[in-house]
């Protein structure tokens, strides 16, 4: 127990308090049954404030006599509660039902304990929450390893969730290489990619473009007055991206520049059969050879695409694109002489 996630560990832990529900547990009684370790004690206390303190306390109850606090499952009462902010309480758990097998060691306890949830909740909570799961289920994905969240995450990851799923904007302080930035996003999906979790969003300035952004990287989150229309095209779009590891090159929304790249005959079939994006269009150059002109963001996804041409492409324009060729190619020198 002692090297899980501070995820994993909290999630042991309301299971462990729920699943026993007229039983009370210290904090000592908790670190026994998981065999943690005196030096993680107070990082316990911490996970079970934040348990106890959760939706105001409809989860799990605490009693405090003296200077030993003692936690229960609150549970046995919730067809006597109200869910007056319902859908906003659920999505933290819609979220783990999905990344539920992400965690192998935990995943049958993250099933049972939302299962054990959802029996508690009157009826109609029940279909609102299949409902949200359903709907959010295919705008949750994740590949590769867990999630790294930092400790403040849990709000920001509930606006988020709220956001896609009432189709409204979110404004967002972001941390860049220089500075802070706001901006208004449009998100589309959540991905758990290589440790990291990511935000997909569609772009305001260029048409049917898309970016992520690293959720670490969140400052904070607001949801904005502002809503947007879904378009399935642009969605599906992100997804293919996904999956090909496009989605990660860049992080921040488009910037397009003009960009002019003269290639040699020889490379004109390929690209006829493998445009870079919807805007290139080609020509026959003067000198005979093809000149390609589009619109595109300079990242790393246009270098590595000049770059499979080898000596077969020449940059025109924009400066910024040939300089980061020059650097990548000192870069080569650097290490093969």
């Amino acid at each position: 127990m002692a090297d899980m996630t501070r995820g994993e560990r909290t999630v042991q832990l309301f299971a462990k308090v729920i699943s026993n529900p007229e039983k009370k547990f210290t904090i000592s009684d908790l670190m026994t049954s998981f065999e943690i370790p005196e030096s993680e004690r107070r990082n316990v206390q911490r996970d079970m404030r934040f348990l106890s303190e959760m939706d105001g306390g409809r989860y799990i109850a605490v009693d405090t006599v003296g200077r030993t606090s003692y936690y229960t499952s609150a549970l046995r009462n919730a067809e006597r509660l109200l869910f007056p902010n319902f859908e906003n309480t659920m999505l933290h758990f819609v979220f783990l039902k999905r990344i539920a097998n992400i965690y192998p060691a935990t995943s049958e306890i993250i099933s049972q304990l939302l299962e054990r949830i959802e029996k508690s909740l009157p009826g109609r909570e029940q279909k609102s929450l299949r409902h949200l799961g359903e709907e959010l289920n295919t705008k949750i994905i994740f590949m590769g390893t867990p999630p790294d969240i930092e400790e403040n995450a849990s709000e920001k990851m509930r606006t988020i969730l709220q956001a896609i799923h009432d189709h409204r904007k979110i404004d967002v302080f972001y941390r860049t290489a220089s500075a802070y930035k706001k901006s208004t996003r449009i998100p589309l999906m959540i991905i758990v990619y290589q440790n990291e979790i990511y935000v997909g969003c569609e772009s305001e300035k260029v048409k049917d473009a898309t970016y992520t952004l690293k959720f670490r990287r969140m400052v904070k989150v607001q949801l904005s007055k502002e809503t947007f229309v879904e378009n399935p095209k642009v969605l599906e779009k992100l997804r293919r991206q996904v999956t090909s590891g496009a989605a990660f090159m860049s992080e921040q929304e488009p910037h397009p520049e003009d960009v002019e790249i003269e290639f040699e005959m020889s490379a004109s079939l390929y690209l006829m059969e493998n445009k870079f994006n919807r805007t290139m269009h080609m020509r026959l150059a003067k000198n005979g050879e093809i000149l390609v002109k589009m619109k595109a963001d300079v990242n790393q996804l246009l270098v590595n695409w000049v770059v499979s041409f080898s000596t077969a492409a020449r940059v025109i324009k924009p400066a910024s694109l040939q300089m980061r060729l020059k650097e990548y190619g000192e870069y080569l020198r650097s290490i093969y002489g």
